[in-house]
């Protein structure tokens, strides 16, 4: 009897499948879920439960109308299946199906949503107004502090002016005399010549 509990046993341990290990599962994504970003991300970092293995790994991005906008393949690092865009996406809700291999050689699959509230091409376009905007301002500023001749600067030039005008006239009033009276010099000269002349002859 011992002996046939004993068989039946291990016939039952024997026949008893292994247990099967759990797949790996999703824990984590960057960004997550759901989220409204207001640009771009430059990549999407999905984690698992456990350590990936590299081993054709695909994640394929539509946008809110259902076009395959990109295909790409993830980098694995550890639990991490990282996926690096090569362009930006445009505004919208877009859905990122992904595919990987689990730790336990079985395939696992799901996806997730963001949304992207504006192109990248409008947030630079908007970036470089402000920017110029900022840069006007600045110059405006710059231009304003220069300071404005004072009044007393001024009444001095003016003063200076009329100064150099009343020497010129001076100078100009004294000249004319000296030259009338060397005329009249050289005039009389040569009357006094003349008569002197016109008396030998006699």
């Amino acid at each position: 009897m011992l002996l046939v509990l004993a068989t039946a046993l291990m016939l039952a341990l024997t026949l008893t499948p292994p247990p099967a290990h759990a797949h790996d599962t999703l824990i984590a994504t960057d960004p997550e879920d759901g989220a409204t970003l207001e640009t771009s991300p430059e990549e999407i970092t999905l984690t698992f439960s456990a350590n990936i293995l590299d081993v054709s790994p695909v994640a394929r991005i539509s946008d809110e109308d259902g076009e395959l906008l990109t295909e790409i393949t993830p980098r694995v690092e550890g639990p991490d299946a990282i996926v690096e865009l090569t362009e930006p996406l445009p505004a919208g809700t877009h859905t990122i199906q992904w595919r990987v291999v689990s730790s336990d050689g079985h395939p696992i699959e799901g996806a997730l949503t963001i949304t992207v509230e504006q192109d990248s091409e409008d947030s630079a376009s908007e970036d470089g107004a402000d920017e110029g905007d900022q840069q006007a301002s600045d110059g405006g500023g710059e231009q304003s502090e220069e300071p404005a001749p004072s009044s007393e600067e001024g009444q001095a030039d003016e003063g200076s002016e009329t100064v150099a005008e009343d020497e010129a006239d001076e100078s100009g009033s004294g000249t004319l005399p000296l030259l009338l009276s060397v005329i009249g010099v050289a005039v009389v000269g040569a009357a006094v010549a003349a008569f002197f002349v016109l008396r030998r002859k006699q």
